[in-house]
């Protein structure tokens, strides 16, 4: 027989289906998952999701071209902003305590095909994400070689002139990138552990640049001389926090982590709050001890920290700065790649992916991932 056209009691039904809703099963707390992360180990979950790239990179870019001092504000008001997202992110793992994150609050309570289209984007926001501080990653440890690395890689491969792609392959990128992948593949456990050592460094270094950097600090980098505290008014404050609402992406992390919670309804909203209030005091407290160590427009924004330390004459501390931004890095790279886990698993359990059987031509013979029970 010939190919044929769709009825419209067809239509009906694949439209229907596109827009159905997950129900979930009467005990939320039931999964094959082990629950063993505590709401301190979602605490330093989300922490090392936002504490990381932002701080080391996004501070000095931000001060230097958009806010000047004000990024100070800028980022107050994009944690607000971000405690605003963070809320609703919230308050559904603890309703749906299931992995999946964007993707399963919006299964059950839009439909598939929302719930589809929001999951690949959540993989991607993760996927660009964690190439982008896997690349700041590696050019903060290149620095500390004086960039002996990039160097070899332009001279023995050489360099691409594409616009989408960067000037050289970065081999260190991806390798750690695989590293991460790695330790992420034993299980939640061995990777939370992993994030404690490093969030501990990580702290241990900022106490270091908080310490240190007020012993150094001098008013006069915010006095009339360099432009006042507002150089580029309220206009450059409010764009600061646009881009500084980046450095808080991280906190969806938690909520991506429900289904592996002891008590998801009661360490979710606590761990999520707690974080993102310590990722906003950071942010702010690095940002005033930064342009108050040397003048906002002479600042370096790919490795402003460890710079500041170098210009005044504490190469050791600078080292130290650099050194820790390495561990600060790797934090929010395993944070990255961890919440990809929970849209790709609900997504191949739980979404009938339908394709054309190119065979029959047109629309052909539907065909069906077999659909879990869960």
């Amino acid at each position: 027989m010939g190919n044929r056209l769709p009825t419209a009691a067809s239509m009906v039904r694949f439209c229907h289906k596109l827009n159905r809703v997950k129900t979930l099963e009467n005990d939320l707390m039931e999964t094959s998952l082990k629950r063993c992360l505590s709401s301190i180990d979602l605490t330093l979950l989300g922490v090392g999701g936002m504490v990381g790239s932002g701080l080391y990179v996004l501070t000095g870019t931000v001060a230097k071209e958009i806010a000047g001092p004000a990024v100070v504000l800028s980022y107050l008001f994009a944690g607000i902003a971000s405690l605003l997202a963070a809320l609703c992110y919230a308050e559904f793992g603890a309703r749906v305590p299931k992995t999946g994150s964007a993707y399963m609050f919006t299964y059950v309570t839009v439909g598939e095909i929302w719930a589809f289209l929001i999951g690949w984007n959540v993989i991607l926001e993760y996927m660009i994400g964690g190439a982008a501080v896997a690349r700041a990653w590696s050019g903060y440890l290149d620095s500390i070689f004086d960039h002996k690395i990039k160097n070899y890689t332009e001279t023995h491969i050489g360099t691409w002139d594409v616009p989408f792609l960067a000037h050289y392959p970065d081999f260190l990128a991806a390798g750690v990138l695989l590293v991460a992948t790695a330790f992420i593949s034993f299980g939640a456990r061995v990777s939370s552990w992993l994030n404690h050592i490093f969030a501990a460094i990580s702290m241990l270094v900022i106490l270091f640049i908080l310490i240190f950097g007020f012993i150094l600090a001098q008013p006069k980098n915010w006095g009339p001389e360099y432009g006042g505290f507002v150089p580029f008014g309220f206009s450059g404050v409010m764009s600061g926090t646009a881009t500084c609402f980046f450095a808080f992406v991280g906190f969806d992390v938690i909520a991506a982590s429900t289904e592996e919670a002891r008590n998801p309804q009661r360490d979710v909203p606590i761990a999520t709050a707690i974080s993102l209030g310590i990722a906003t005091s950071v942010y702010i407290l690095i940002s005033i001890v930064l342009t108050l160590m040397v003048p906002w427009n002479t600042l370096i924004p790919d490795s402003a920290l460890s710079d500041a330390f170098y210009r005044r004459g504490y190469a050791w501390a600078g080292f130290i700065v650099a050194a820790g931004s390495i561990c600060g890095k790797f934090k929010p790279i395993m944070s990255k790649f961890c919440p990809e886990i929970g849209p790709f698993h609900k997504m191949f359990r739980l979404t009938d992916f339908m394709f054309c059987d190119s065979r029959s031509g047109g629309w052909g013979t539907m065909l069906k991932k077999k659909r879990a029970n869960s």
